[in-house]
């Protein structure tokens, strides 16, 4: 959406073919095969929060209707902390949490209001489509390959997969150095 607004044509290629139902029925209607983590809450942190404020006028409130809730931090104060007198920006740190199934739901129908994103739902991406190389030596990306061949271009690809992702062998495919990878399990869940 912030794309769109900035003038450029966004396409979304969502594999998922079900349209999203209301935010409403989102919890119990849509299965979101793959998204592993879809039934789980979910929190809009403090810093995205005030960029979709920014970049994003409304959605917030959209949120908000769809029964997602606010959460402060600063709100109650610990009772270890004497000094409660506000500071500049406490707001920010404020954040919205709710179910993922609502989010979704409303950044959906939000992007689907916009007059410069098209959002094709059913497609699944099965590979990159490499151009003429802009840096010598360096693979150009220029595209993607669906599931049923056709390629569909663009000057910029974005890889919103997750971290299951296949684009770093895609990446190799079309000729990129195959990409280091550093991870560690923190223990977190």
């Amino acid at each position: 959406m912030m794309l769109a607004r900035d003038g450029l044509d966004v396409t979304v290629l969502e594999a998922d073919p079900e349209e999203p139902p209301t935010p409403f029925d989102a919890w119990s209607s849509w299965s979101r095969k793959g998204v592993a983590q879809f039934h789980q809450p979910h929190n809009l942190f403090g810093r995205f929060r005030h960029i979709c404020d920014l970049e994003l006028p409304g959605l917030t409130e959209k949120l908000l209707a769809a029964g997602c809730v606010w959460v402060d931090p600063l709100d109650p104060l610990p009772p270890e902390i004497e000094d409660r007198a506000p500071r500049p920006d406490d707001d920010r740190l404020r954040f919205v949490t709710g179910r993922r199934p609502v989010f979704e739901s409303v950044f959906a129908a939000a992007a689907a209001e916009e007059p410069r994103v098209s959002i094709r739902r059913g497609v699944r991406v099965a590979g990159l489509v490499s151009g003429s190389e802009v840096i010598r030596g360096t693979p150009h990306v220029a595209g993607v390959r669906a599931g049923d061949g056709e390629e569909i271009r663009g000057d910029l690809v974005i890889d919103a997969m997750g971290r299951r992702s296949p684009s770093a062998k895609w990446l190799v495919e079309v000729g990129a150095n195959d990409p280091y990878v550093e991870s560690e399990d923190c223990g977190f869940i």
